[in-house]
């Protein structure tokens, strides 16, 4: 560490708080739940504007290849709501929890009988409206704004660990389909 700028320290130490804040906001029950969401759905959906549009497709990626059934969208995501029922997932990413575009998605799955999920750095009591799950991820000052660290990072770290579980959830087929 002697050798490394002021710079490189503080961004290591920003991901390292990132790291720990994530470690505190798991919890091991909602993460069960989401596998078994994600066991028994047909289809999941995965939204995201900007980086969370990218996160969503690192996440549809990763399900892909071990068999789920599942689309990353960035945008029309008003046109994909029509098309969510009760044998849809639907996964949301706004870190702010403010894009409109996620938000109109989830409200409209969950009427429509999806789980809905949102991972997002705030906690509002009015997500339990229109959200069967809302997965906190932490956040640093501006992280949205992606001036330094990846805003996508918490939501990669949170999406390892759900894949992780679901992994872990008839390892055998996974591993053969992967």
């Amino acid at each position: 560490k002697e050798f490394m700028t002021g710079n490189t320290l503080m961004i290591l130490n920003a991901y390292q708080e990132l790291l720990n804040r994530s470690y505190s906001l798991v919890d091991e029950k909602q993460i069960e739940r989401i596998g078994n969401y994600l066991n028994a759905t047909k289809k999941v959906i995965v939204c995201g504007k900007g980086s969370s549009g990218l996160a969503a497709r690192e996440m549809e990626i990763r399900f892909m290849r071990i068999g789920v059934d599942v689309d990353s969208i960035t945008d029309l995501m008003r046109m994909q709501a029509v098309f969510q029922n009760e044998n849809s997932l639907v996964f949301g990413f706004s870190i702010g929890g403010q894009k409109e575009e996620v938000i109109f998605l989830l409200k409209e799955a969950k009427k429509r009988g999806a789980k809905t999920v949102l991972f997002t750095a705030n906690n509002r009591d009015d997500y339990q409206e229109f959200c069967t799950e809302v997965l906190l991820i932490p956040s640093l000052r501006h992280l949205n704004h992606g001036n330094v660290i990846s805003p996508q990072f918490p939501i990669l770290i949170m999406i390892d660990i759900i894949y992780s579980y679901y992994v872990e959830q008839d390892k055998t087929k996974k591993k053969i389909l992967h």
